[in-house]
């Protein structure tokens, strides 16, 4: 089997575990014992409507249901990438 090689530092690690496979270093990996807290932030909402085509619509819902998340979730998500890409600086961190 396979093992992992060392690094140097988080970065190094970080750098190899973005461009390589580890499902043939499974079997030789420890099982995480550490706990953490995740501490979310909340941010204002407003709720706002939107005419789709029926069709439109039926499709995100089956793409939503693909993935397991709420379709309202999966247009969010969607609608933040394009703005990430067509206007960064008009988006808070």
């Amino acid at each position: 089997m396979p093992h992992l090689p060392e690094f140097e530092n988080d970065g190094e690690a970080a750098a190899w575990f973005d461009t390589h496979d580890t499902a043939v270093f499974m079997d030789n990996m420890e099982a995480a014992t550490e706990t953490f807290d995740v501490a979310r932030k909340l941010f204002p909402t407003k709720p706002m409507g939107v005419r789709l085509r029926a069709d439109y619509l039926e499709a995100i819902q089956k793409a939503a249901e693909r993935e397991g998340v709420p379709y309202q979730m999966l247009i969010q998500r969607w609608l933040m990438e394009k703005l990430s890409q067509e206007a960064p600086d008009l988006i808070a961190s």
